[in-house]
């Protein structure tokens, strides 16, 4: 049978779309010194400077967008300890929907407050992965028509994501030998 895939190249593209002018155009940047130690031509993907500091704002944006195409208006219930809250918190803020974002008692502060500061409703749990989804799975209960957000694997969420390389591409021309992309849950590789 056909292969299918939790996010296309056509799933990306309409997220691109769709999060045009909400999202940041990141720049790509160069380093001299690093170009002559590895003797390449190295371009430099700069999420950082996307909107709440990191690519998971892509993702968020266009699953919550999708969710309202859809015709959801209910709350958006996610747990995360750090950038997938806060890129969940300012796109509900802007966006005018509540969200509860569930964070484990450990979460640093600086992304606690920037939660808090986007509007969210921020619900405190233990520190345990299993702790967190079971609250999140508790929480949207409440809330008939709420959307449970998951911080990765979700096709909206990936295809968000993926927008970054799509970007990369189209700023980098016919440049690129490879890409090198830095894995820690592997949320941002998941759409590209």
């Amino acid at each position: 049978g056909v292969m299918s895939y939790a996010a296309s190249f056509e799933s990306v593209k309409e997220a691109a779309e769709r999060i045009k002018g909400a999202a940041h155009v990141t720049p790509v940047m160069t380093c001299e010194s690093l170009d002559r130690m590895s003797g390449k031509t190295l371009l430099f993907k700069c999420e950082n400077f996307q909107k709440g500091g990191a690519f998971k704002f892509r993702g968020a944006y266009n699953a919550v967008a999708r969710h309202m195409e859809g015709g959801g208006q209910g709350p958006i219930v996610t747990h995360s300890s750090g950038n997938h809250a806060q890129a969940v918190a300012k796109v509900t803020g802007m966006k005018g929907i509540v969200s509860y974002i569930i964070m484990p008692e450990n979460a640093p502060k600086v992304k606690v407050d920037a939660v808090r500061e986007y509007g969210a409703n921020i619900i405190t749990c233990g520190n345990a992965p299993a702790d967190r989804a079971r609250v999140a799975e508790e929480t949207a209960k409440q809330y008939p028509g709420s959307f449970m957000m998951p911080s990765y694997n979700h096709p909206d969420v990936m295809s968000g994501q993926g927008t970054l390389m799509l970007e990369l591409i189209e700023q980098a021309g016919e440049k690129l030998d490879a890409v090198i992309v830095p894995v820690g849950g592997g949320g941002m590789l998941s759409g590209c």
